[in-house]
């Protein structure tokens, strides 16, 4: 081989694992709102931010630990999440939780395991599992709720809320409780 032809090759073996490497730790991906992604192929993406948007403004950020993308059920399966829940006021919630799922052609997404969401006027939700609705801007957490606000606790098995965390349904063993009594 001459000079040339090596160095070629050289480079180009250089930029194939840059590509790798983006691929295996990281990148961003940016999810059409309504008309989502159909995936062709299973992958993982690893240290990846996921984004949904819809007419210039973010709906939703997602920072996780994997992505997987099932390509049989139009889903990706998410691990190790944390993010941001954009309200259509311009405010934000805070989300943390263990793992989750999005329908790749939906707006939705249910997060599961320890989930947290915290508002940006200190209110917080924590459950074991959480369906949110984007359209509606809607809340069903299932499994040891807890919200605080101000100062009100609630506790029940179920509720269902706005993003605001007002005009909160409970059902199952609930709990209001003003001034931690």
């Amino acid at each position: 081989m001459n000079k040339k032809t090596l160095i070629a090759v050289g480079a180009a073996v250089v930029f194939a694992g840059a590509i790798i490497c983006w691929l295996i730790f990281g990148g961003t991906v940016k999810v059409p709102a309504g008309k989502g992604v159909t995936a062709t192929v299973n992958s993982t993406m690893k240290n990846t931010t996921l984004t949904r948007e819809s007419e210039g403004k973010k709906l939703w950020e997602f920072t996780v630990g994997e992505a997987d993308t099932d390509k049989d059920r139009n889903k990706v399966i998410l691990k190790g999440i944390t993010g941001k829940v954009y309200r259509k006021d311009g405010s934000s919630i805070n989300v943390v939780a263990d793992r989750g799922i999005i329908v790749a052609n939906k707006n939705d997404f249910t997060l599961e395991g320890k989930v947290k969401f915290t508002d940006s006027n200190g209110a917080e939700l924590t459950t074991d599992k959480i369906n949110y609705k984007q359209d509606q801007e809607t809340i069903t957490a299932t499994g040891h709720v807890l919200m605080t606000k101000d100062d009100y606790r609630a506790s029940a098995d179920l509720a269902t809320t706005t993003t605001s965390l007002e005009n909160v349904k409970l059902k199952g063993h609930a709990k209001v409780e003003k001034g931690g009594k």
